[in-house]
């Protein structure tokens, strides 16, 4: 009753826009009655904006404006803590254990799942919906099924995904695989230099940051920009049917890399990076460390230490440019839509994809199941729905976005779906989500989150416990005391099963596993960092 009554709302805003610009009330896109959807996703964003405050010096001017104007959620979580699988979650609301989708390169192992739910701009389009999209907002495993499902088609229009390189912008990125994260620091990633200069041979080299300058850019323009562009010129078209227009941000991904006066609003020397408190892994099982220590081998952890503590200074500099580089296309973005006709009949949700760490937990990516990886930005605006200023803190997951935008725009209903529809938390900030939310990363580890605790348990059955209010850089694990085997017990009944056995594809739960091997054969060879 509540979706329909907004959709009425929306209806009659849309016609008396018409009537008081003079004109007979003919049937535009203003007065369908259904809402047009923005579909906003902003890459490797964690909780480091002006609402959430995960840092006391960053600028998001912009996200602030946006989040005067509906709900913003400063508990959401990512299923899984890496872009491919957190994005197909989002477009499907099935989880990694639905799926067996865990990693980027794991593919999906569950394929027949897909002859029977709809990626969401299929199902939106589908239900009446015209559909676009540009920059990055699926992943690997959501191409891979539009190539084998004929019916998974996901947009009507996409602006494809490439980027004008030059042969420096290739020089300079080390010929790094992925052209649309270009570009690198002019001159090379600090990493590619170290190892030239020492004769190492650090791997992550995309772990960098620098400032560029516009004679350097194809068009003087980075490719955020250039998506922008083509978003807002579809804003000023015509349609005959309600639009979903995707816009997917790129930035704040590695490298850390904008235009040089977004770095001159965050000078080094003032630059403030996370501390890791010592002696916090005293109470960390050796799977919990060995997840810690990332995706390459030796852990970024050890790379950062090794190229020196400007470094570290840098890569944050560089995170605290790209955010504000990236509010500032929002605003490009928000200005359009108000100044177009669509503007009272839009429904906006940002998103991003997983948080991002910064030497929490001696972490410098995500790929592990603790806050700062799990934690994303989560924000609506629904005319007629949602009131202005809102900050909902209860814990919900980016798997309730694909049922809550349907319900919202009143199309049918996925025949399965892992999210849960939380309009009642968009109207009420007291209401909670039914279920605890559930975070993965590979096969069999995973973390429960829920009012105030985080329970993780990992592959090899041990277990962490944090209060998250007294607590909330995760620092003290309690789950060896008695004192919270009540706690556990609750929250260990919303453990999910995992069906789908990891496959060679998997690289990462086979490097966390060798670790653990590794070092409980030989514990003189786990990092001291990690002692």
């Amino acid at each position: 009753m509540i979706q329909k009554i907004s959709n009425t709302i929306l209806l009659g805003v849309g016609t008396l826009l018409l009537q008081s610009c003079g004109g007979e009330a003919t049937k535009t896109q203003a007065e369908t009655d259904k809402p047009n959807v923005l579909f906003i996703s902003v890459d490797d964003l964690n909780d480091w904006t002006g609402v959430s405050k995960g840092h006391p010096d960053v600028k998001t001017p912009n996200l602030e404006r946006l989040a005067q104007r509906g709900v913003y959620f400063t508990n959401a979580h990512a299923s899984v803590a890496v872009c491919t699988p957190s994005r197909l979650a989002v477009l499907s609301s099935l989880a990694p254990t639905t799926t067996g989708c865990y990693t980027n390169k794991s593919g999906t192992r569950n394929m027949d799942v897909w002859n029977e739910v709809n990626l969401l701009p299929v199902h939106m389009r589908e239900n009446g919906y015209h559909t676009m999209a540009c920059g990055k907002i699926e992943g690997h495993a959501c191409w891979e099924i539009e190539e084998k499902f004929e019916h998974q088609k996901l947009w009507d229009e996409r602006k494809p995904r490439a980027y004008a390189l030059t042969e420096k912008l290739i020089k300079d990125g080390n010929r790094y695989g992925a052209p649309d994260f270009y570009p690198f620091p002019m001159g090379g990633s600090g990493t590619v230099k170290y190892n030239k200069e020492h004769g190492t041979n650090f791997p992550g080299f995309s772990l960098c940051a620098g400032p560029i300058d516009r004679e350097y850019l194809p068009e003087g323009k980075m490719p955020d920009e250039l998506n922008v562009e083509w978003a807002i010129e579809k804003l000023q078209k015509d349609y005959d049917k309600p639009f979903m227009l995707g816009v997917g941000f790129l930035r704040p991904h590695v490298p850390y890399t904008a235009p040089r006066e977004y770095f001159e609003m965050y000078p080094l020397d003032q630059i403030e990076v996370p501390k890791a408190i010592d002696g916090e892994f005293v109470d960390i099982p050796i799977y919990g460390k060995a997840m810690a220590e990332g995706i390459t081998e030796p852990g970024a952890e050890h790379i950062v230490r090794t190229l020196g503590e400007d470094y570290r200074k840098q890569l944050v500099q560089g995170y605290l440019a790209s955010i504000t580089f990236m509010d500032a296309q929002l605003g490009k973005l928000l200005d359009a839509l108000d100044k177009s006709k669509y503007g009272k009949n839009t429904i906006i949700v940002l998103w991003s994809d997983h948080g991002q760490c910064f030497g929490e937990k001696m972490n410098w990516r995500k790929n592990n199941i603790w806050n700062e990886a799990t934690v994303a930005p989560m924000l609506w605006v629904v005319p007629g729905v949602t009131d202005g200023g809102q900050v909902n803190k209860n814990a919900v997951s980016l798997l309730d976005i694909y049922p809550t935008l349907t319900g919202l725009c009143d199309v049918n209903k996925s025949k399965q779906q892992d999210g849960e529809d939380i309009l009642p938390l968009l109207q009420d900030m007291n209401v909670k989500r039914k279920k605890p939310v559930v975070s993965t990363w590979t096969y069999g580890s995973h973390s429960i989150r829920r009012d105030n605790w985080r329970y993780i348990r990992y592959n090899d059955g041990s277990e962490e416990l944090y209060d998250e209010v007294k607590d909330f850089g995760e620092h003290t694990n309690l789950a060896n005391d008695p004192k919270y085997k009540a706690v556990i017990k609750e929250l260990k009944q919303y453990l999910p099963k995992d069906i789908y056995q990891p496959t060679d594809k998997n690289k990462e739960y086979h490097m966390i596993n060798n670790r653990v091997e590794r070092w409980t054969k030989n514990p003189k060879s786990m990092p001291d960092y990690l002692n």
